[in-house]
């Protein structure tokens, strides 16, 4: 298993997480177990597509992946090979230019959407002779999208304002920060984000604690709980079984593969 974060180029830093690839030779064990983060992604395969457990066939040569409200899982179908864009939760609206919450939950088969541009885009990473070049082609085909497109500056700051609180932000207090109703923040939370602000913010403070428990899931995780803003067992094991599927309790010590890579 290799997986690697690369920096995006400066023009793609305000729309960009980052890049990400990821090779493995094989199947190893059983599905894969992938969890909300509050950012969606486009997903190039180069090397065999992964296919949803309850799906009859593969993921397409080039997907868009949706905001999750749930646990998505994942079985490889051969040698994998991956290069990815994670997009900031406020950008990913300009690349995909319809509204977000259309996406949510689904991966977008884009071959279907926009045919010569995702084709090309196959062709040129299957054509590339290093990881470094996959890269640059998803990098290039991302600015292709984005261009001159503009972000919603009020989503934007009221996400940024979440993230910098934990999640732990009330959602009235964030239609301040927009200066715009609540109502009005949450249409366009859903249009551009693709989940309402007091999913995307429980979404953050869920992962604080998962990532804790996920990072090393011998060292006690209460402090971090407390610390999100859980006050009791009950509350923080129905935001488990929403987003994991099972309790923290439950939740095993170390994802294989692709799962793994995607949460570390």
């Amino acid at each position: 298993m290799r997986y690697a974060e690369h920096a995006p180029p400066d023009a793609l830093a305000p729309v960009l997480h980052c890049l990400w690839t990821f090779e493995d030779d094989g199947p190893a064990g059983g599905p894969q177990r992938i969890v909300p983060d509050g950012r969606c992604e486009l997903v190039v395969h180069f090397g065999a597509p992964y296919r949803e457990t309850d799906a009859d066939a593969p993921q397409g040569r080039v997907v868009f992946a949706g905001q999750l409200t749930h646990p998505l899982w994942l079985e490889a179908t051969g040698a994998s090979g991956v290069v990815g864009a994670r997009f900031h939760p406020a950008t990913a609206r300009a690349f995909l230019d319809m509204p977000m919450d259309r996406a949510t939950d689904q991966r977008l088969d884009l071959t279907r959407l926009w045919p010569g541009e995702t084709r090309a885009l196959a062709r040129e990473v299957d054509a590339a002779k290093t990881l470094e070049e996959r890269v640059q082609a998803v990098a290039q085909f991302v600015l292709r999208r984005v261009g001159g497109s503009q972000v919603d500056e009020s989503v934007q700051r009221c996400v940024m304002a979440f993230r910098d609180t934990g999640g732990m932000m009330p959602v009235q207090a964030a239609a301040e920060i927009a200066g715009i109703g609540r109502r009005q923040l949450e249409r366009r939370f859903l249009d551009v984000v693709g989940v309402s602000p007091a999913l995307f913010a429980n979404v953050l403070r869920f992962r604080s604690v998962f990532e804790a428990i996920e990072h090393d899931s011998a060292r006690p995780w209460t402090d971090a709980a407390i610390a999100a803003g859980y006050f009791d067992q009950s509350h923080l094991n129905r935001d488990f079984r929403r987003f994991v599927g099972c309790t923290p309790t439950e939740f095993a010590a170390t994802l294989p593969g692709l799962a793994k890579s995607l949460v570390s």
